[in-house]
């Protein structure tokens, strides 16, 4: 079989649940989406060989070796590609498709990633979501006062929206579930569930459907995040502002429950992580076998949290916040 002709064959079986990931897992709606991209870009002259013909030498020159005049691949782009491949590879070596593993012993290049340095003050944060429309501000604000990632923001539904107790539930959806962390009650902090409260009355008080639902002009079921991000950048950027995105929003949120003195155990279930990382005096381990977040303990965090933000609020009232360049 051709590379290309098996391509179509493994995300079949993808979507079907027969082929899962490394974990033994189905893939998410993002992570299929991302692989089907990864392996149709690959180069049409790699697609055409047929795959018991293809060396590690040939995945080395596809991805590390651009056309005349082409812009090459970023790291991520290369990871992407190498690992789609590899995981068609385990599905394809356990169905007797293919006689040997794909892109074994090519080597990924080092992360070279820039560090995350994005984190945005209490005052500086409510600021940039006030020069957005409220429908266009709501996903920052999720990020940042819930804790949400990208793809719990686009799966998000009312029916995970309590305004009686001020909780949310995040990650209930596969497509959003990173971890088992990830399915998580966040309770809501006043400046995110304002904003959730007034997008429900737009809505005309709906029981079900999305609470960031994508745009008219989308054909997508889900509004996309990113998508959304790169549009707004350009409000911000043309009032001398500096543009936040919404992982950079999640880690200013992981800030800020530092900076309330929340506790790492209770900071590590609201953002949905599977451990805290380490801390001075504290073994991971120990925190993540025998550390167990007691009753009472969220709702006194989101307490710590709303008297964090309301003070440095307070303080930053009057403080400019644009950006020279």
């Amino acid at each position: 079989m051709r590379l290309k002709d098996i391509h179509p064959e493994f995300i079949e079986a993808c979507e079907k649940g027969v082929a899962l990931n490394k974990h033994g897992r189905k893939f998410t709606k993002k992570a299929l989406k991302d692989l089907n991209s990864s392996l149709r870009n690959l180069p049409d002259w790699l697609r055409c060989m047929y795959v018991d013909e293809i060396s590690d030498h040939h995945f080395h020159q596809a991805v590390y070796k651009a056309r005349a005049g082409a812009k090459p691949l970023s790291t991520l782009r290369i990871k992407h590609r190498v690992n789609a491949v590899r995981s068609l590879s385990r599905w394809a070596v356990k169905r007797n498709k293919i006689a040997t593993p794909l892109a074994v012993d090519v080597d990924l290049p080092a992360d070279d990633s820039k560090p995350r340095e994005r984190i945005a003050t209490p005052g500086e944060f409510a600021h940039l979501l006030d020069q957005l429309e409220p429908q266009d501000a709501l996903p920052w604000a999720l990020a940042a006062y819930a804790t949400a990632r990208s793809q719990e923001v686009e799966a998000l539904e009312w029916p995970e929206v309590d305004f009686e107790d001020d909780n949310l539930l995040l990650g209930a959806h596969e497509e959003a579930e990173k971890s088992e962390a990830a399915r998580r009650v966040v309770p809501m902090v006043r400046q995110v569930r304002d904003r959730l409260f007034a997008e429900w009355k737009r809505q005309g008080q709906p029981e079900t459907g999305l609470v960031c639902p994508p745009r008219r002009e989308s054909e997508s079921e889900h509004l996309s995040v990113n998508n959304l991000v790169q549009r707004r950048r350009k409000v911000w950027e043309d009032l001398g502002l500096k543009p936040i995105g919404i992982q950079d929003s999640r880690h200013t949120s992981a800030t800020w429950l530092d900076h309330a003195h929340v506790s790492p155990k209770v900071a590590s279930a609201l953002m949905g992580h599977k451990a805290p990382k380490r801390q001075p005096d504290a073994a991971p381990i120990t925190l993540r076998r025998y550390t167990h977040v007691l009753p009472g303990e969220l709702e006194r965090a989101r307490d710590q949290l709303q008297s964090y933000l309301d003070d440095r609020e307070a303080e930053e009232a009057d403080r400019p916040f644009t950006f020279a360049g």
